[in-house]
């Protein structure tokens, strides 16, 4: 049986909020619960308590709740609490009228016991006299004796409440099957996994550790295990010597662990190990380990037979907590509720009660300025409810509706930032899946200046939408323009248009079309060619006694190219682009590339794809008709197939992307 207590928690929580009625305000009601008449004025302060709950709450990890409910983001959160309101008001006078309608009735003596009980349980929890509670319930205008009134009432409902369940439910006998189909179906909870007891000594190794450092560290770990060996206690020389704020005074002991809660080198180590070994210095991300093993405990798998009282007990609990949930569901089914708010009244309609299709009508004859926004809302839930193995014809048509949607309320929105909430649900639809649309965001470096950034920015937008045309995109929509990112949804019945247009290829290109004083490149490191930028790093080191000529720019305006192919490695990896130039072309990379070996790394997207060495044989091959050379990725394990082939049709375009060439004196 699920204790008492369970519902003395939920009844303290509610005390003030939800339990206490204080009678009907001037005007109409907000809410007609089975006959119980919720005055507007009452139901704002019970939103407001709500409020106040979770503000608390949040502010316990510093953050701010209010934010929550503000923007288009807002008007859901504000729905859904003021939903939950109501839900909390109607579950509490269903199940008082059922305990009324069975005549429930609790001996006064039952109801004080229990209620002095939680009472110094209360105290407990707080750390609080009787004294120290009165005086803080006075500060917010109570008494202690109010309190106790109010406690003692959510006390006797509580207990009607587990009395109610108790005749609901009817006794629960499960057969030695059904435990035994329970318990395999919740093996995570009774199944133990093997544990390992370990202390450790951890000597640190800096991030960007030079030789010299890696090696004094492994050194130190080394004469450390010298020590131990020589009879030294683990314990102290890990007091003295751990670098690990978090176990060192307690001499390197780790307590108990499983698998999956260390480093994998760490535990590796560690699980080969019987208790009382140590192991040999193990290398982490951390720095250098000794691993000492204290205790072991093997994984355990037990039979029914063995936990059968334990199963029985929550096999009980779970199946008791079903059927009162499904009792409570007949009870809510045949609830009549009247709800003033018409926008909220729908709302509640979809979101507690799923009458999602009817929902849907009540919105559309709603004058509200966010009217496609709810909308909006009750397709996604609809869509969300056909799951996994859905028509796709369906998930298409719903998925269309709700991106119009979508895309009309922004057309209402000149706040910025409720666009931005607009275009984060366009996003989570994916609508690039969708035929005949697509859907993309281009990110850029905004100028300085405001007025010039204005400027570029409507430029490259007039440029986008002419390249778009020119892909024989039919529409097209700028969603959003600012804040370093242009949003656009386009539409088009010529599938290799589409294809184009959303492949890597179709960014890549649109990327080019924004001018470098948008764009302003950054390279970053992504794994391809990062050799080249911890060259570009080490030449703006002052005082490294190392000598680099670093330029960015692009190399030529275009390059004519004869032939270019893709090569793979064996396991299916991009592995070299071989393009053969005309002759003209490769002069002029010649004479631009000038005297000095260097290293070319081809930059798309700030993105370093790939990467030439460009030294004095190339540049005589260059100079050579029918001219070649190689770009390697060698560098980059992790390139994958189709970041390859967008280099191709990059170099295809032209002009050569920005590069940074490194020169080595």
């Amino acid at each position: 049986m699920a204790s008492w207590m369970t519902w003395v928690v939920v009844g303290l929580v509610a005390v003030g909020l939800f339990f206490v009625w204080q009678g009907l305000e001037s005007g109409g009601p907000a809410l007609i619960l089975e006959g119980q008449q919720i005055s507007q004025r009452e139901f704002t302060k019970l939103y407001e308590n709500l409020v106040a709950q979770y503000q608390r709450f949040y502010a316990q990890y510093g953050q701010d709740f209010s934010k929550l409910l503000q923007g288009p983001g807002g008007i859901e959160h504000k729905l859904q609490l003021h939903s939950r309101v109501i839900d909390e008001l109607l579950r509490r006078r269903l199940i008082t009228q059922e305990i009324e309608r069975r005549r429930l009735v609790i001996p006064s003596a039952d109801i004080d016991d229990q209620t002095e009980i939680a009472f110094e349980r209360i105290l407990k929890q707080n750390n609080l006299t009787e004294e120290q509670a009165a005086q803080i319930l006075k500060q917010q205008g109570r008494t202690l004796e109010s309190f106790k009134r109010e406690l003692r009432q959510a006390v006797e409902l509580n207990i009607k409440i587990e009395r109610l369940r108790d005749a609901v439910v009817g006794p629960i006998e499960p057969t030695d099957q059904e435990l035994s189909s329970y318990l395999e179906k919740h093996r995570d909870k009774y199944d133990t996994p093997e544990q390992v007891r370990a202390r450790h000594i951890l000597i640190r190794v800096p991030e960007n550790a030079s030789e010299v450092e890696i090696a004094q560290a492994k050194k130190q770990i080394e004469d450390i295990k010298k020590e131990i060996e020589n009879g030294a206690d683990f314990a102290e020389l890990a007091k003295e010597h751990s670098q690990d704020p978090g176990s060192a005074q307690n001499g390197g002991d780790l307590g108990w662990f499983t698998r999956g809660q260390m480093v994998p080198e760490f535990e590796d180590a560690a699980f080969a190990l019987e208790p009382g070994q140590i192991s040999d210095p193990v290398r982490t991300q951390f720095g250098f380990h000794l691993i000492k093993v204290e205790e072991k405990k093997p994984a355990q798998r037990p039979e029914l037979a063995q936990i059968r009282d334990r199963v029985l007990r929550d096999y009980i609990e779970v199946e008791r907590e079903r059927r009162f949930n499904e009792f409570y569901r007949d009870l809510k089914a045949r609830a009549k509720i009247v709800i003033a708010d018409p926008i909220l009244r729908v709302f509640y309609l979809y979101e507690y009660a799923g009458h999602l299709e009817e929902a849907r009508h009540e919105y559309a004859k709603l004058k509200d300025p966010n009217q496609k926004l709810h909308i909006a809302r009750v397709l996604r839930k609809r869509l969300d409810a056909l799951g996994e193995n859905a028509d796709p014809t369906l998930v298409h048509a719903l998925k269309e509706e709700i991106v119009r949607l979508w895309l009309a309320q922004m057309a209402a929105w000149p706040n910025r930032s409720d666009r931005s909430y607009a275009l984060s649900q366009i996003t989570a639809l994916k609508p690039n899946e969708l035929p005949g649309q697509a859907f993309f965001q281009i990110t850029f470096t905004p100028s300085p200046s405001r007025a010039q950034g204005e400027v570029v920015l409507n430029d490259t937008i007039r440029m986008l939408q002419k390249r778009l045309k020119e892909f024989g995109v039919q529409e097209s929509i700028v969603l959003a323009a600012g804040d370093a990112q242009i949003a656009i949804w386009a539409r088009t019945e010529r599938p290799k248009a589409l294809e184009r247009l959303v492949s890597v290829q179709g960014k890549l290109e649109l990327k080019r079309v924004l001018r470098e004083g948008a764009v302003g490149e950054m390279v970053q490191a992504t794994g391809l060619g990062e050799q080249v930028l911890k060259d570009r790093a080490e030449a703006a080191k002052p005082g490294s006694g190392r000598s680099y000529l670093v330029t960015e720019a692009p190399v030529l305006d275009r390059l004519d190219i004869k032939e270019i192919s893709l090569q793979t490695s064996p396991a299916g990896r991009p592995n070299i682009i071989r393009v053969r130039l005309s002759e003209r072309t490769g002069q002029q990379l010649a004479k631009a590339l000038g005297q000095t070996d260097q290293v070319l790394a081809i930059v798309i997207d700030n993105i370093v794809y790939g990467t030439v060495m460009m030294g004095a044989p190339m540049r005589e091959l260059l100079a050579q008709p029918g001219s070649v050379f190689d770009i390697q990725f060698e560098d980059a394990p992790e390139a994958s197939l189709e970041e390859a082939h967008a280099l191709v049709v990059a170099l295809r375009l032209g002009p050569l992307p920005a590069a940074v060439r490194v020169a080595r004196p």
